[in-house]
């Protein structure tokens, strides 16, 4: 066909059977994810609206697809994601629902227009690059909403995991417990200083009977945080530490020496005798 009339064809022929299309590829997703049938995302809308997208992109630029395709898909992309009963493995497993329900309309367009092998390649690599791009752009948010989700995640397990215990009015425990890198120590130097401002305390106990290794890296953060302590006019000592520890600090050179320290939280608030 000349002037490439065919690319017109197709877009028309996807634009008039839109709605019908979506609906075939709802049905077959819905077999697949039962739940959808009751998330309060208009799917079926959602889908009409793509059909139509691919079709219009059959009479666009390659600048126009782009612009039209990426704008669809963030948009979709974000909507979806703020929907939590909707995962992205569940989206894109549709998309081959797609590729069958209007490729198989696309070729038999093709056989009717008696289209060469050429332009048919045309026609079809035009529409697989419209899915590809899609599913890129609507996949990107997802990631997006995701790592945020995570990262909230992270930060609430990392506060969870420096508690501050008030064990009397002016007494409290922070009891240390695994590992202590940078990011949790950062956390805890943080932590521990608000709750203390807060709780108008006298004593803090920084307990490290959960501690079972300590090199000078965490050493050095726990003489941070009982010097900033000392600043805020409490009293930070240490207990919990176990022989393995005291060897350890011993070999690297370490000393609490000038704080208070206990071999067990227990022996610790039995000496404490605050004023």
């Amino acid at each position: 066909m000349s002037n490439r009339s065919y690319f017109v064809h197709m877009k028309d022929v996807i634009l008039a059977n839109a709605e019908q299309l979506a609906t075939l590829i709802t049905e077959k997703q819905n077999e697949t994810y039962k739940e959808l049938k009751d998330s309060t995302i208009d799917f079926l809308s959602m889908r009409i609206e793509l059909v139509e997208m691919y079709g219009a992109c059959m009479g666009l630029s390659e600048g126009q697809r782009e612009e039209l395709l990426k704008e669809w898909g963030e948009k979709s992309g974000t909507y979806t994601a703020s929907h939590g009963d909707v995962s992205l493995d569940m989206m894109l497993r549709e998309v081959p629902h797609y590729r069958t329900i209007l490729g198989d309309l696309i070729f038999e367009e093709a056989e009717k227009l008696k289209l060469t092998t050429r332009e048919f390649y045309e026609v079809i690599s035009l529409f697989d690059r419209c899915i590809n791009d899609v599913v890129f752009y609507f996949s990107v948010p997802f990631v997006q909403h995701e790592q945020k989700k995570l990262e909230i995640s992270r930060q609430l397990v990392t506060e969870l995991s420096v508690p501050v215990v008030l064990i009397t009015n002016q007494i409290a425990v922070l009891p240390l417990i695994g590992s202590i890198n940078e990011e949790r120590a950062k956390v805890l130097h943080e932590r521990a200083l608000s709750e203390a401002a807060r709780l108008q305390i006298s004593y803090m106990y920084v307990d490290l009977s959960g501690v079972q290794t300590i090199d000078t890296y965490v050493a050095q953060q726990l003489f941070h945080l009982l010097d900033s302590l000392a600043l805020l006019g409490i009293e930070g000592k240490v207990s919990g530490i176990s022989p393995i520890i005291a060897q350890t600090l011993v070999q690297l050179g370490l000393d609490f020496g000038r704080f208070e320290s206990f071999s067990s939280l227990k022996q610790a608030l039995a000496e404490l005798k605050p004023n």
